[in-house]
């Protein structure tokens, strides 16, 4: 039972650690920073996508 006890306040002492480290060196927008390219290409292949239906919609429309 002490065992157990001990490890969880280890795993729960690193988490917290973690979680410092995180938030002083600001890891959490250095990643979002790094994410924006690959979200743009997601974003304007899916505009593509809705402009190509849309313009498929208008054509069978007239």
């Amino acid at each position: 039972m002490l065992k157990i006890l001990l490890i969880i306040a280890a795993v729960a002492a690193a988490l917290f650690l973690l979680s410092l480290a995180v938030y002083f060196l600001n890891l959490d927008m250095k990643l979002a920073a790094a994410m924006i390219p690959v979200m743009n290409k997601i974003y304007d292949r899916g505009r593509a996508k809705r402009e190509k239906k849309a313009a498929e919609k208008k054509d069978e429309s007239v």
